[in-house]
């Protein structure tokens, strides 16, 4: 079947972002995956243990999001979660990935909460952690995750990872960084508690515009 012009991008593209999540030591070599929404009712998504960090063309498989068909056994072994996503929410891209820190911290907390200004704008109000019933049962809880990103940019699988959304790979890609950057934040600030005590936490009242200065709607950067 010939690929159209949109077709063939978004492939570049999820190439693109599966080495940058390898190159930053976001993801394994052959761990995670990718998707992108393309028309009403599909979407491209890697195939099942492709190598994120030497992708290839045949590396993504088209699919359905609405219904069960014949790539849909092809695709990523996360793939059911990737599909309710975009049937509970207007995500456009999603990015599993395996942020080091972020897992982490999963092991111990059910939520995480910003402590500084970044995690606030790009990660508000917070990232929720949820729980498989059983190990690598990581599709039991698709319904669960996807509910979680009706209201936020990120959520976390406790023990595995982090699925973040975004109107496109880029954003979902930032939000993907943004929440292991919060979280290496989170750690600092308890390692340095012992020596510094409390740390100064964030004004309880935010600014209407970013910077404080009029320019962009805070509101529009949720």
């Amino acid at each position: 079947m010939t690929k159209s012009n949109e077709e063939r991008g978004l492939r570049d593209e999820l190439a693109d972002y599966a080495r940058k999540l390898v190159e930053m030591n976001l993801l394994e070599f052959k761990g995670g995956n990718l998707s992108a929404r393309i028309g009403d009712h599909d979407m491209l998504v890697t195939r099942r243990s492709s190598a994120k960090g030497a992708f290839h063309d045949d590396d993504v498989v088209r699919t359905s999001i609405t219904e069960l068909d014949d790539n849909s056994r092809l695709a990523s072994s996360t793939y059911e979660i990737h599909r309710a996503i975009y049937l509970r929410t207007d995500a456009r891209a999603v990015i599993h990935a395996h942020p080091g820190q972020t897992v982490s911290l999963s092991l111990f907390l059910d939520e995480l909460i910003p402590q500084d200004e970044n995690g606030m704008l790009y990660l508000r109000p917070k990232v929720s952690v949820v729980a498989p019933p059983l190990l690598f049962g990581w599709n039991l809880v698709a319904d669960q995750m996807a509910a979680c990103l009706e209201t936020e940019n990120v959520v976390v699988q406790k023990w595995h990872g982090t699925f973040a959304k975004g109107q496109d790979l880029a954003e979902a890609f930032h939000r993907t960084r943004a929440v292991e950057f919060m979280s290496a934040h989170l750690i600092r600030i308890e390692q340095l508690r012992m020596s510094l005590g409390d740390p100064t936490p964030l004004p309880s009242q935010m600014a209407t515009v970013i910077g404080g200065v009029p320019g962009r709607d805070l509101k529009s950067l949720a």
